[in-house]
């Protein structure tokens, strides 16, 4: 369990939630792009570092495949939260 890559990007996700809860809360005015950035592109960002350092384990080839999922998803949720916000953005004027 120790060497379980699932288990480090669960609780990045749950300290990347409870950072972004915390920043909302204390209202910190981070650029709009860099905010969705960082939100959509943290946990990728820390799964490929885990998959390049994993060495020889178990859960190499599915977490590789998870990698590549997660990245891509992360992707589409970009895309699709920054033309929402443009759209928003475009409807308050």
């Amino acid at each position: 369990m120790k060497n379980n890559p699932f288990l480090t990007v669960l609780l990045l996700f749950c300290i990347q939630v409870l950072l972004i809860r915390y920043l909302d809360y204390i209202d910190v005015e981070v650029g709009e792009g860099i905010g969705l950035a960082f939100m959509c592109f943290l946990i990728p960002t820390f799964s490929i570092i885990l998959n390049l350092f994993l060495g020889e384990s178990r859960y190499k080839k599915a977490f590789r495949y998870f990698t590549f999922f997660i990245v891509i998803i992360s992707l589409l949720a970009f895309v699709a939260l920054s033309y929402l916000g443009a759209l928003g953005r475009a409807y308050q004027h």
